[in-house]
């Protein structure tokens, strides 16, 4: 009953009218598939700087047990790593619009910003996750070669390209699957909004 009555009033309302609901519905689920967006990347920043303070610590405990210099060197670099990577993260929540945006349209259009801000940054993880470590894990290799059982040595080195690897197709699963769409849905309501 209330569902014909509410088809009635529907289809005798005017095409500006109709225009102005699925304007105003639009406006609704991206404002909520932007507030998952956002909880979802403050989760993958919590959990990566988290990472990175517990292998800081690790690599601060083993600086003092190693005894071989090339090692205590290659151990440092992988603490400066840790630290670009926390400040990699934090540096992209610049990017992240207020609420308090002068208008709808200004605070979409950064919001598209920050979120292509996300993109950039997951798409280039090779570059500051995979090539800074890959060398410094060569030099580490280098460094304990003979001095500790070769099983250990390829433990670690398999480790580290499976967990690259891992980090390279789930950054392009995030960009397919959470990003992407988000940008779509941003562009089409600035073009909607603008006409």
């Amino acid at each position: 009953m209330i569902e014909d009555e509410l088809i009635k009033i529907w289809q005798s309302s005017s095409n500006q009218e109709r225009v102005k609901f699925e304007k105003s519905k639009l406006m609704i689920e991206l404002q909520s598939s932007l507030k998952r967006l956002d909880k979802w990347w403050n989760y993958i920043e919590l959990s990566e700087t988290i990472l990175a303070v517990f292998g800081i610590l690790v690599c601060l405990l083993l600086l003092f047990k190693i005894p071989f210099a090339l090692t205590k060197t290659a151990i440092g670099l992988i603490m400066i790593c840790a630290i670009y990577l926390i400040i990699k993260y934090r540096s992209i929540k610049k990017f992240k619009p207020s609420d308090l945006e002068k208008n709808y349209l200004n605070y979409l259009k950064k919001n598209r910003e920050y979120i292509q801000a996300q993109k950039k940054f997951l798409k280039s993880y090779f570059y500051w996750g995979i090539l800074p470590v890959y060398p410094i894990i060569l030099l580490f290799t280098i460094s304990v070669w003979g001095k500790v059982p070769i099983y250990l040595i390829i433990l670690i080195n398999v480790a580290t390209i499976g967990i690259g690897v891992y980090g390279y197709f789930l950054n392009k699963k995030r960009v397919k699957k959470e990003i992407n769409p988000r940008i779509s849905g941003i562009k089409e309501l600035i073009n909607q909004l603008e006409q």
